[in-house]
């Protein structure tokens, strides 16, 4: 009984940070990965059980994300020729390359090269974040981001966001538009990170993976409207300080197990 309850205050615990991180990824199009991979591996799960449930419950969130966005207007993802499709097709296209072969890296390497990479990852995104970096891009800039991004998120569960709907934003793409699309891209880009993490010997650990895949589904419903009703440039700062805080704790653990 003791055993079943403990189990259950953990599915609860990860249920409510998972919809609190897809909530903050679906209004801002970053944040789910970036902010989980740390948070769940601080609480004591192992990185390489944390980043496969990352990626498949992004998948999902992804989904249920650019659903809700195209109901309320963020993007327009209701014919295959449109705009907004049209980026999440360049996005995707260089970022399954790129996801894949970090899955199939991120499962080889050592679970501490791996924490590490993680903490080292998110402090660098948070400092960018809060130093309001801008510069000219391009659409073949875009598809390196896009690469290196995905590159991010099968090694990591994170870092895929924030460069992606930032590098959008920067180019001219409206913002509310960039979060969806990353949104969209996301799914099909994590689905592929998470069946590479199984096909090489990824493992599930299901007390993680069921409440965070509940979570993700149910928040962009949420983070859809946010981005309707509210300017995504105002949690900037924000996201950027937890990044900092969180990104020097993980390498806090890793240093001083």
């Amino acid at each position: 009984m003791e055993y079943f309850s403990t189990h259950l205050q953990t599915m609860l615990l990860v249920f409510t940070l998972a919809l609190v991180f897809e909530i903050i990824d679906a209004s801002l199009g970053q944040g789910y990965g970036t902010l989980g991979s740390p948070v769940f591996i601080l609480l004591g799960f192992d990185s390489k059980v944390v980043v496969p449930a990352i990626l498949i419950s992004q998948a999902i969130g992804g989904l249920a994300g650019a659903f809700f966005h195209h109901k309320l207007k963020n993007a327009d993802f209701g014919h295959w020729q449109s705009e907004d499709i049209k980026k999440v097709y360049v996005i995707v296209s260089c970022g399954i390359v790129g996801v894949v072969a970090a899955s199939f890296l991120g499962i080889k390497i050592s679970k501490h090269v791996l924490s590490l990479y993680i903490g080292s990852m998110v402090l660098i995104i948070g400092i960018l974040a809060l130093s309001g970096l801008t510069w000219q891009f391009s659409w073949r800039k875009l598809i390196l981001i896009g690469a290196i991004s995905a590159f991010n998120k099968g090694l990591s569960g994170g870092g895929y966001g924030p460069l992606v709907a930032g590098g959008q934003t920067i180019i001219g793409v409206n913002s509310k538009a960039a979060v969806a699309i990353t949104d969209f891209a996301e799914a099909p880009i994590c689905l592929a990170g998470f069946l590479t993490w199984l096909l090489f010997g990824g493992e599930l650990n299901m007390v993680l993976v069921l409440p965070m895949c509940l979570g993700a589904g149910i928040a962009p419903m949420i983070g859809a409207w946010i981005t309707y009703k509210i300017p995504t440039h105002k949690f900037r700062s924000l996201l950027g300080s937890v990044l900092l805080v969180l990104g020097l704790l993980c390498l806090a653990k890793v240093i001083n197990p």
